[in-house]
């Protein structure tokens, strides 16, 4: 592999096979070489592939300002997360993981701590990746002798999310649509406590994490159904009435209209759901 910039002892800018940038990583792999220059192979510890000139940047941006410590951590963790769990994840992790935890320990040591608000949603939404969260709170807390709070495990559970989709999932912007939704749901029906463990509820945060995510990427296609639309927001009055406020609130917070098929199978999950819990409260 031939050196095209040095950006520093332990990194270089080269290409590929196929003509691609690549950023190169390994110990004392520049030390004493010149551009032009090959690489000794057995330095290499890891390769990272920028999808385009900006994203290049920005990995080399990364890799300058954040210290060894940190990024070796994280590649070591979520390359064993990838042995483990199969998972297929993108290089950006690496460098917005090593970013975060540098910044959190850094606001630890100033006496800031951040609130995660969208905690309960990302646990319930993303049950796998919050326990890498959890996992990896740990082990930063070993590593670094720290005490981070379990709302940093929220936050390292969105970066694998953001990196499993291979960074087209704005999963933030998903949890924040998720929380609204229930909220008008609880309040609704006068300030109703879901069942976590509940299949029905379980369902409904699945449909609405898709909801969100194919809102956020303008996928929503629906054939409309005016019939039993129509026979369903009848029989069920109640839960289409809150249907109507998350349109309400859908179209005041981002612009968009709802189908009525959306609203259609928004009602049929919240109906099931207050049944459920109407039976459970008397038993």
């Amino acid at each position: 592999m031939v050196i095209h910039k040095i950006l520093n002892n332990n990194l270089i800018l080269s290409r590929d096979g196929q003509g691609h940038e690549v950023i190169v990583k390994g110990c004392g792999i520049a030390f004493q070489k010149k551009k032009g220059q090959q690489v000794e192979e057995s330095r290499i510890e890891k390769i990272f592939t920028a999808e385009n000139a900006q994203i290049s940047k920005e990995i080399q941006g990364y890799l300058t300002a954040i210290p060894e410590k940190y990024l070796d951590f994280v590649e070591a963790f979520v390359n064993d997360v990838k042995e483990k769990e199969g998972m297929k994840l993108n290089d950006s992790i690496y460098f917005s993981l090593s970013d975060h935890i540098m910044g959190a320990i850094s606001r630890l040591e100033n006496g800031i701590r951040l609130q995660n608000m969208l905690l309960l949603d990302i646990k319930q939404l993303y049950h796998k990746e919050y326990e890498i969260g959890l996992e990896l709170l740990k082990k930063v807390n070993e590593m670094f002798e720290v005490d981070l709070s379990a709302d940093e495990a929220g936050f390292f559970a969105l970066h694998f999310v953001n990196a499993e989709d291979g960074g087209k999932t704005d999963s933030y912007q998903i949890s924040i649509i998720v929380h609204q939704i229930l909220d008008i749901v609880e309040k609704y029906y006068d300030n109703m406590e879901f069942q976590e463990d509940n299949l029905y509820y379980q369902r409904f945060l699945t449909h609405l994490k898709y909801f969100a995510q194919r809102f956020l990427h303008k996928e929503l296609h629906y054939d409309e159904n005016q019939e039993l639309f129509k026979i369903i927001k009848e029989q069920y009055r109640e839960a289409y009435g809150c249907v109507k406020m998350i349109y309400l609130m859908m179209e005041e917070e981002y612009k968009y209209a709802m189908t009525e098929d959306e609203m259609l199978y928004l009602t049929i999950h919240i109906q099931k759901i207050t049944e459920d819990h109407k039976c459970l409260k008397n038993l």
